[in-house]
Order: C-alpha cells, then structure tokens, then sequence
C-alpha cells in the first residue's frame, strides 16, 4: 500500500504518502482473533491466547473432508487419491469428528502428505 500511494503520487507527478496503514486481515485470519499488543503484555507470564491448530488450518488452507478410511490411511503414510488433482497450494484434511489429520498436496492425482497429525492409532 505504501508503493502504491508512492507510484500513484509518482504518476500525478508530485509526491505521496500514508498517514496511517490499518491491516485488518492477514489470510483467513481478521481482526476478530487478533488480540491488542498492550493486552497480550499485561498477561505477565500468564498463558498466551492461542488459536487451536485446525482452527488455524481451516482459516489458512482450502478444507477437504476425509472419509474415516481416508484417515486412516494418512495416519498409516498411505497416500490417497486427491480431491482435485492439478490444486495449487497445500490443502488441510480433516477427520469426519472435524480434527485436523494432514496439510496434503494435491497436485497429482493421488495427495502426498506434507504433514501428518493424526497417527494411525488415534
């Protein structure tokens, strides 16, 4: 944002710049999760807020729902076939009980575990 307002000030051939820059969203995340700085120093050595992990990877990552076999398998190192081979970027899994099993890479026809969670015991 700070080039932009530069390049546009640069083409109207005078200068520009921000006053202020308010980001309030980074990926899925907004600012309803975020917590203010001042806030999180008065903890004082006290427990941190955090963002449970599949919380986190359903904000961050395309969703796929596995089928408990499909589970399983990951949990084994098997791999599965993709739900839609030839998608960019990794994609979260999760259990039919909705818990995070593997981030996936689905670009080929069968989804290669980046990650795996859940072992195949659990």
């Amino acid at each position: 944002m700070r080039a932009l307002a530069r390049d546009l000030g640069a083409a109207l051939g005078s200068a520009a710049h921000l006053t202020a820059l308010r980001r309030t969203r980074v990926g899925g995340f907004t600012l309803d999760t975020a917590h203010a700085l001042a806030d999180l120093e008065a903890r004082q050595g006290e427990p941190m807020p955090t963002l449970a992990l599949a919380d986190a990877a359903r904000a961050g990552f395309p969703a796929r729902t596995l089928s408990a076999d499909e589970a399983r398998a990951l949990g084994y190192g098997q791999r599965i076939p993709s739900a839609s081979p030839g998608r960019t970027g990794p994609v979260a899994a999760f259990a039919p009980d909705g818990s995070l099993v593997a981030v996936l890479d689905e670009t080929r026809d069968h989804a290669r575990s980046l990650v795996v969670f859940a072992p195949a015991s659990s």
